[in-house]
């Protein structure tokens, strides 16, 4: 039975923008970093995903994004 099919994504703005938060997340847990959140499983793409919803990811766009008028375009953690 998959734990994860209950996850709701209806609170994400932009999609592209939490893809590439949570990816990034993910590669830090994949190297060690410590989960923010409890999760039903291990894998460190679904824990990155539910510390992205929690709001316990923290990142903010680079200044080039705002300098060119670019929105939510990428992130830095």
């Amino acid at each position: 039975m998959d734990r994860t099919a209950n996850i709701s994504y209806d609170n994400i703005d932009n999609r592209f923008l939490f893809v590439l938060v949570a990816a990034k997340r993910a590669l830090q847990l994949q190297k060690g970093a410590r989960a923010r959140v409890e999760s039903p499983t291990k894998k460190p793409t679904v824990v990155a995903e539910l510390e992205v919803l929690a709001e316990r990811v923290v990142y903010q766009l680079p200044p080039e994004a705002k300098e060119k008028g670019l929105t939510k375009s990428t992130a830095v953690l």
